[in-house]
């Protein structure tokens, strides 16, 4: 009998042993497999819809609004081209008649220009020379009239002559000395350049070139330029057609290219400048990586829609700018639809 309560007890003690152990064991497998379970749980990523579009968005060129409605007399690029900045895009069907204003008022300035240096060359040699000329006849004559008046003057003395006589040399020498007193200033006006005429030929010429600058620069308004370097993505008004509200063309720079995500109002606290993001869509193969280039500060609703029917259209949403690290690859897709899944 104590033999067998001692076997009874040293069981007992051994059953209570192992179910010890076994517990603890299971409790050790129990908080590893928590923690293995917590540590495959990934970190969620913040998603939402986007569109593809250049560096800077796309910026539209249009006609100069002081021409009115024009028309496009040739267009010197196509869908896709590459331009610099101040390439010619294209010119416009008032090019024609500014052109002419322009030629007219270069030939105004070249005639203000002549003009000014002859008035600074002063009188012809040969305008000089017959004044001169007729000074030196008139002076001649004026000692003629010097002579017969003295003559007359000893015969009236002498009583050959009456004093009318004597008056009608007299008014005769007075007439020519007036003459050549004419004579003299004629000559000296011809051979003067005067610094009023100089002053007057000057302000003409500044008067041509002024309007050589405005018929220049009103001509180069028939010529629409490109204000940027980048790609032409559309063309909206083709030789001989009117330049409408839509303008002329589309430039965008898609030598870099973003990614413009529509982030919900809820998950915004959680996006930051220099967080990855992940771009994808069935329109190109594979991902896009980028970086959170910009946050926006404006809520509104969302512009790209979603093709579910039960997605929320009404959604407020908030902008943000992601910069991609490979933008060749999606250049051509301005404006495509794609998926967008940022890192915390």
């Amino acid at each position: 009998m104590i033999a067998l309560a001692i076997a009874v007890a040293v069981g007992t003690a051994g059953l209570g042993l192992f179910a010890y152990i076994s517990s603890m064991r299971d409790s050790v497998a129990t908080d590893r497999a928590i923690a293995d379970s917590s540590a495959e749980v990934p970190v969620r990523a913040i998603t939402g819809l986007g569109r593809l579009e250049p560096e800077g968005g796309l910026v539209r060129i249009a006609a100069p609004s002081s021409m009115g409605t024009v028309r496009v007399n040739k267009l010197l690029v196509q869908e896709g081209s590459v331009v610099k900045l101040g390439q010619p895009l294209a010119v416009l069907d008032t090019s024609d008649r500014l052109l002419a204003t322009a030629i007219q008022a270069e030939a105004e300035v070249r005639e203000a220009q002549s003009r000014l240096a002859q008035v600074q060359a002063g009188a012809k040699t040969g305008d000089i020379a017959a004044a001169e000329a007729n000074v030196a006849r008139i002076s001649a004559q004026l000692q003629n009239a010097q002579r017969d008046y003295e003559r007359y003057r000893l015969l009236y003395q002498n009583g050959a002559i009456s004093a009318a006589d004597l008056d009608a040399r007299r008014l005769t020498l007075e007439t020519v000395s007036k003459e050549l007193d004419q004579s003299n200033q004629v000559l000296r006006s011809v051979a003067e350049v005067r610094p009023t005429d100089i002053r007057q030929a000057e302000a003409q010429v500044t008067v041509a070139m002024a309007n050589l600058q405005r018929a220049k620069a009103e001509l180069e308004t028939a010529v629409i330029r490109s204000p940027m370097s980048g790609r032409v993505i559309a063309i909206y008004a083709d030789p001989g057609e009117k330049v409408g509200e839509d303008g002329l063309l589309e430039l965008g720079n898609t030598s870099q290219m973003y990614a413009i995500a529509e982030i919900y109002e809820t998950d915004i606290a959680k996006v930051r400048v220099g967080q990855t993001a992940t771009i994808t869509s069935n329109a190109f193969p594979g991902t896009i990586t980028g970086t959170v280039d910009h946050v926006g500060l404006q809520i509104r609703k969302n512009d790209v829609l979603n093709t579910d029917p039960a997605a929320d259209t009404d959604a407020r949403v908030i902008e943000v700018k992601i910069k991609l690290t490979d933008s060749p690859k999606v250049a051509g897709l301005t404006n495509l639809q794609v998926n967008v899944a940022i890192t915390p």
